[in-house]
């Protein structure tokens, strides 16, 4: 699925500076603020947007970060990786396709580095790990790249199937759904109608 020259726009314009409004998106995109306003809401009910936050500079909060290379056996590298995804002190985690974790995290004292380093040893899954004090950052981006060549992947709605072309939408209320066929578009237009006959 494709975006067309507006949405990228649009998008290039939040990853900028996401706090501007729809009226301030239209005038930097040069449309009208219903059509900035349906195709944010579109590719927020697709995924595309995933929030809007501020940027935080780390080290001026304090912040003291480490990269942290784990190498874990194949078949325990999801087992692993659950254990950090809920930790508030880890703020990147990446699977890699080496049987690794490259895991980005930060504190505010040191010696809760060397706490956190202490409890990796409770983990028997870790094979090894290497830990890194994060000296300068150089460059730090979201890694979302928007360009003309951008190609949406959503995932079905209904069977989960991933679409990498066009796909059929089921609208319900205020609610845009995505599906792959239109047998999963049938099919999702009855489970809806069937949950709405039970309320």
């Amino acid at each position: 699925m494709n975006l067309d020259a507006t949405d990228i726009r649009i998008l290039k314009v939040l990853q900028s500076n996401g706090r501007l409004s729809f009226r301030q998106i239209a005038e930097k995109v040069k449309v009208s603020v219903p059509t900035v306003s349906s195709k944010i809401n579109s590719m927020e009910s697709m995924g595309i947007i995933k929030g809007y936050q501020a940027e935080l500079d780390s080290e001026k909060l304090g912040g003291i970060s480490v990269v942290l290379d784990i190498k874990t056996r194949p078949a325990d590298i999801r087992k692993v990786s659950e254990r950090f995804a809920s930790d508030e002190h880890v703020r990147k985690a990446y699977v890699l396709s080496n049987s690794r974790l490259l895991i980005v995290v930060t504190f505010t004292q040191q010696h809760l580095i060397n706490e956190f380093v202490m409890n990796l040893s409770d983990i028997p899954e870790i094979v090894e790990y290497e830990l890194t004090n994060i000296i300068t950052v150089l460059k730090e981006q979201q890694r979302a790249v928007i360009n003309p060549e951008v190609n949406v992947v959503l995932n079905c709605a209904y069977c989960n199937k991933e679409i990498r072309d066009d796909a059929f939408k089921v609208k319900e209320g205020d609610k845009e759904y995505y599906v792959c066929c239109p047998v999963c578009q049938k099919n999702l237009e009855q489970k809806i109608d069937n949950l709405k006959s039970r309320t």
